[in-house]
């Protein structure tokens, strides 16, 4: 004890530890200031993530706020903070080319927390880092090349019968249709297939674990998840050192059984398939994908081993959460516009029309790239109501910024602030308004190719784009092929966004009505 008296030493201590606190979170937030950096004021505790903790009213609109209060001021790049963690906010295009390009060696890394020990299926190619990642990348770009993808499309085509059938039956029966459900659907189907090479039958409900996993994964409602999430995010080595997982042991344990049940059943049939998984099986037995028969015995034995095992895992994982939503949420936003705006619904219609009677009434892959208004109304689409909000990446060596004497440090995240950039009226006048003119040809030939990025840009952008554009377009060609839809009656307008911290999402269930043609 300091002195006789407990009551007065407790009181010493604890100001004292209060004193440490406040000047740890004092020099803290002298970071930008220090460096010479331009920086928004952060306040105690928080720094400027208060939205960001409290969910309230959501990320995406916190860095609206960062991007605007530094354009306005003049910036194009600032200094904010993450509770005490300084994070480089990046405004200026040509500055976020040569970090995702030109300059991409220096920000090799995502800065995504993983735990491959107690969290492996967290060791996806999208948090993996450098060397591993760069392994990773070079092993499953096979997958997205345009022989794969034309295999993948006869699966989707097939499942967006399942989808024509739902609606249908909505039709028929006069009811409201809860149009993102339909297309979640159809998105589970399409990855069940394509990713693990099962069939869901969602439609039927025969396989709503899938959903419910789904769903799962993107829930961060609860406090403990929450509180785990922010730990990742803002204090990932503390993080690591606690052995933190962000994914729930149901939903590792539901993907790792998938995985596995469907190996044994390949294994015991000698059957393949042109699917994620069977490139995964194919790397694994040291293959070249879809050339050679191979036996399953090593996988299966690898399968039994914590960390070889979950490597598949990880990367099918990925797989299905980067389609899960992503794909259905376009679709539902496309949908949005194109009721509100019919005469854009109508000239989509028509190219469908046309290029459905060039290839003899069917839709083929061939066809599919044909369909160019279609894709002018997905890049409208996807810059109003991009997935993500945010890119990010980590600074691995000390990089100068160009024309300034100013240098980023090594471990500093960059934040580049999607949403924001997207809905800039300087690069998108009267950005609220859909436009897939936006998007023509001539129109793209004088777009700063660096305010448009959906899928990111660069070595790291999504592997997946691809798939995702290909799993979209049939699923819209499907639908407005055969139906005139219009909003319903019931549908709450305009529709609210959740502009938060995974994924932009509608408050809103959008019901539509549908028409037979």
């Amino acid at each position: 004890m300091l002195t006789d008296n407990p009551i007065f030493d407790l009181f010493i201590i604890t100001t004292a530890v209060i004193a440490a606190i406040v000047a740890y979170f004092h020099h803290s937030y002298k970071y930008w200031e220090r460096r010479g950096f331009p920086f928004l004021t952060p306040k105690f505790p928080l720094g400027n993530s208060v939205r960001f903790v409290t969910k309230s009213p959501g990320f995406g609109i916190e860095t609206k706020i960062f991007y605007k209060d530094l354009k306005r001021k003049g910036h194009k790049f600032g200094g904010i903070y993450t509770i005490t963690n300084p994070v480089l906010v990046v405004v200026d295009p040509d500055y976020i080319r040569d970090i995702l390009t030109k300059d991409f060696h220096y920000f090799v890394n995502r800065g995504q927390y993983h735990n491959e020990k107690t969290d492996p299926i967290s060791a996806h190619l999208f948090a993996l880092d450098e060397t591993k990642w760069k392994n990773m990348r070079t092993k499953l770009t096979p997958t997205f090349t345009s022989g794969k993808m034309k295999m993948m499309f006869q699966s989707i085509l097939d499942l967006s019968r399942n989808m024509i059938e739902a609606i249908d039956e909505s039709v028929a029966e006069q009811k409201d249709i809860d149009i993102k459900q339909v297309l979640a659907c159809f998105t589970t189907d399409v990855i069940g297939s394509c990713a693990f090479g099962i069939e869901c039958n969602s439609f039927k409900g025969t396989e709503a674990e899938f959903r419910r996993m789904g769903q799962k994964i993107f829930e961060a409602d609860s406090l403990p998840r929450m509180l785990k999430l922010l730990l990742a995010v803002n204090l990932p080595q503390l993080a690591l050192k606690l052995g933190i997982s962000t994914h729930e042991k149901e939903v590792s344990q539901f993907f790792y059984q998938v995985v596995e049940k469907t190996i044994r059943y390949r294994e015991d049939n000698n059957y393949t398939r042109p699917d994620f998984l069977q490139l995964l099986i194919n790397i694994r037995n040291d293959s070249k994908a879809s050339e050679h028969p191979f036996t399953m015995d090593q996988l299966v034995s690898n399968m039994r081993q914590p960390l070889p095992g979950y490597e598949n895992v990880a990367q099918v994982f990925l797989f299905f959460i980067a389609g899960f939503d992503t794909s259905s949420s376009a679709m539902n936003f496309a949908i949005y516009e194109l009721c509100k705006n019919p005469s854009i619904q109508e000239k989509v219609r028509e190219e469908i029309r046309e290029v459905l009677q060039k290839h003899g009434g069917q839709l083929t892959y061939e066809g599919l790239a044909e369909m160019k208004y279609m894709q002018q109304v997905l890049d409208e689409t996807l810059r109003i109501y991009p997935s993500v909000t945010t890119l990010t990446r980590v600074c691995v060596k000390d990089y100068k910024l160009r024309d300034t004497d100013l240098t980023i440090e090594k471990g500093i995240k960059v934040m580049i602030p999607l949403y924001s950039l997207h809905n800039d009226p300087e690069y998108f006048p009267e950005p609220d308004r859909f436009d897939p003119d936006r998007f023509s040809d001539e129109n793209k030939r004088s777009m700063h190719p660096y305010t448009h990025l959906p899928f990111g840009d660069g070595p790291r952008n999504c592997i997946g784009l691809r798939f995702g554009i290909m799993q979209s377009k049939v699923g819209l060609a499907a639908i407005l092929s055969r139906f005139r839809l219009k909003i319903s009656p019931s549908t709450r307008l305009p529709l609210r966004l959740d502009e938060g911290v995974l994924l932009i999402k509608t408050l809103d269930t959008l019901y539509i009505n549908a028409e037979k043609i």
